[in-house]
């Protein structure tokens, strides 16, 4: 019974110091899974530190990374900073929208220009309309004063060739005293008839121009001044001008 008691008390000395073993075991694991939960939680709440952040210093002051105040190839300047994207995108799309303004600012200006020269046109092409009226109505006026003129003409040749006709009946005498008669109202048909005397009759009218002279030299020799003028072409604008207005009165 005294055997016993010893091995008991070892057995149960043995089994109180495994348990304790245990209890510690737990209590440390416990311990550390709190610490990794709590350092898993501070890494999530914590800002995410710069890239570009100097490397903290140690308790003397230096820094651990002795390279880090040291520009490397890829952190060194080498020239201007070039744009980002999003710039470049920015500075494209306004560029792009102030074309675009230009364009449709230009493509109004050239409409309203169009829209102006087609008006210049329409009224150039009723302008043009209005003279070719007018000069069809000239025209036709034209052709309707050569005829009336033509008619005129035809009337006193007509008359003419009338008044020749009984002048050539007449005795010179007779025809001298109405010719010099007629001459203070309507020399020019005087002039007509004596040429057209001279013309058809030439002995009548030189029988004639006798019995002139013998009653009014001056006017006899001013007849006979006046058909030779008349006989000769014009050597000025005015003496034309002036047969020519003589023949339509």
């Amino acid at each position: 019974m005294s055997a016993i008691r010893p091995l008991a008390l070892i057995t149960l000395l043995v089994g109180a110091l495994f348990v304790l073993k245990a209890l510690t075991f737990a209590d440390g694991a416990s311990v550390f899974f709190e610490s990794r939960a709590e350092a898993r939680e501070a890494a999530q709440n914590e800002p995410a530190q710069p890239a570009d952040q100097p490397a903290a210093e140690d308790e003397h002051g230096e820094q651990h990374d002795e390279a880090a105040g040291a520009e490397t190839p890829e952190t060194a300047p080498s020239g201007p900073s070039r744009p980002m994207p999003s710039e470049i995108s920015e500075y494209s799309s306004a560029s792009r929208d102030q074309l675009l303004t230009a364009l449709a600012e230009r493509r109004r200006t050239l409409d309203a220009r169009e829209t102006e020269l087609d008006t210049r046109e329409g009224l150039i092409e009723v302008a043009e309309q209005r003279v070719q009226s007018r000069i069809a109505r000239m025209e036709e006026l034209q052709v309707e004063l050569q005829t009336l003129l033509g008619q005129l003409d035809e009337e006193r040749q007509s008359e003419v060739d009338d008044l020749v006709a009984t002048y050539a009946n007449l005795e010179p005498d007779a025809a001298a005293i109405i010719l010099r008669q007629m001459d203070q109202t309507d020399p020019d048909t005087v002039l007509l008839v004596a040429r057209e005397l001279q013309t058809s009759n030439a002995r009548k009218f030189a029988a004639i121009v006798g019995e002139l002279a013998d009653m009014d030299p001056v006017f006899a020799a001013s007849m006979t001044s006046r058909l030779r003028a008349r006989s000769m072409p014009p050597e000025t604008v005015a003496q034309l001008e002036a047969e020519l207005e003589a023949v339509q009165n």
